[in-house]
């Protein structure tokens, strides 16, 4: 009888094992996003820089969005970083692309480039930005706030410089809907650059 239990007792705890096993083996799933480039017609600012090349970067960015988390705001003074919804990469990297993306189809050129790659363009300006808030409450809005200067690169000097404060509501409380609405103020930025950039090159 003793026997009986033992044994009773030894299959209990092996399935129990196995069952904390069995779920320790299943991770909650990672979602990754990526920004997309919005562009849309912006009167008088089309062609006017299509002959002389623009560089796009560096970018600085505050410590809390150098990662791969999605940060978001659940608070005045708190923040949150998402273990299982991250960037697909570096998010420095995507603002850029991003940015030169949505340029090129708003001032229809080729040359917005890279400030990385651009040593074979010889370009007549370069847009900096310093990114000091990036971020938004699921549900609520996301906030873009960035102050950003244009460099006549064959001088060396700051010929602008200005802040643009951004706002986006976002069309519903998950991830997914943060990021688009994250994509859409970023094209603002790119809208206010772009009109920027057109007056200075048809300056020439």
């Amino acid at each position: 009888m003793m026997g009986t239990r033992t044994q009773l007792k030894s299959a209990a705890a092996l399935l129990t094992v196995l069952l904390l096993a069995g779920c320790a083996g299943k991770s909650p799933r990672v979602d990754f996003y990526v920004l997309s480039a919005d562009v849309s017609p912006v009167t008088g600012v089309a062609g006017s820089c299509s002959s002389q090349a623009i560089s796009v970067g560096p970018v600085s960015w505050p410590r809390y969005l150098d990662q791969p988390r999605i940060v978001t705001r659940a608070g005045t003074n708190r923040l949150e970083a998402s273990e299982f919804n991250r960037w697909g990469g570096s998010l420095e990297d995507d603002f850029v692309r991003t940015t030169i993306e949505n340029l090129s189809g708003l001032l229809q050129s080729e040359l917005v480039v890279n400030y990385r790659r651009s040593s074979h363009y010889a370009p007549a300006y370069r847009v900096e930005m310093d990114v000091l808030r990036f971020d938004g409450q699921l549900g609520g809005d996301v906030v873009l706030e960035v102050k950003w200067s244009v460099i006549a690169e064959a001088t060396g000097k700051i010929v602008l410089v200005t802040t643009s404060s951004i706002q986006k509501v976002t069309s519903g409380p998950d991830y997914e809907a943060l990021v688009n609405a994250s994509s859409m103020a970023l094209a603002q930025l790119s809208e206010e650059l772009a009109v920027q950039l057109a007056q200075l090159c048809a300056a020439e």
